[in-house]
């Protein structure tokens, strides 16, 4: 329970810090997902039921803090970022902070996909204006270099919260 609220207050801070900056540089489309690292973090260390609750709230929030983004997306990819690296967690062991970044950016490209795809389904004018196909297909490869990076940084943060919320021999993060 203590570990949860620390992960969702956590998350907010960083999306709440993020938000702001973001728009007075004008470059929202080219910034990590911080939503999306916490998400694999949580989908690689809690239970899938656990996991997907704080997905859901985490998505939340990231819906609540982008600008002009379908409210609902944010909370899609984030469940399916956990219930992904559910599956991966039982077939490879991520230690060290490059399998974090490797991690975090492939994981940044495959949102990037089911973003572009979820939009082209359910936003009904998602192919008209400056918010279309294309402008998710340049920030993919971007997006996904600057997420890298970060993934090794708020692995590194959310296992030293994990060290003082939880009693626990392994570390995701070594």
């Amino acid at each position: 329970m203590l570990r949860g609220l620390a992960l969702l207050l956590t998350s907010f801070l960083l999306l709440a810090l993020l938000s702001p900056l973001l728009h007075d540089a004008d470059v929202a489309h080219y910034v990590p997902d911080f939503a999306l690292i916490i998400c694999l973090y949580v989908g690689l260390t809690t239970t899938l039921e656990k996991g997907i609750g704080l997905a859901l709230v985490v998505g939340l929030l990231k819906d609540g803090f982008t600008m002009g983004q379908a409210v609902g997306l944010g909370m899609e990819i984030s469940v399916l970022a956990v219930l992904a690296s559910q599956r991966l967690a039982r077939r490879l062991v991520l230690r060290g902070p490059f399998g974090a970044m490797f991690l975090a950016g492939m994981a940044s490209l495959a949102a990037s996909v089911v973003e572009l795809v979820l939009s082209l389904l359910f936003v009904r004018n998602f192919t008209e204006g400056t918010s279309g196909p294309l402008v998710v297909l340049q920030a993919m490869v971007p997006q996904a270099l600057v997420t890298a990076p970060f993934g090794a940084v708020i692995f590194w943060l959310l296992d030293r919260l994990d060290a003082l919320t939880t009693r626990k021999n392994e570390s995701v993060f070594l």
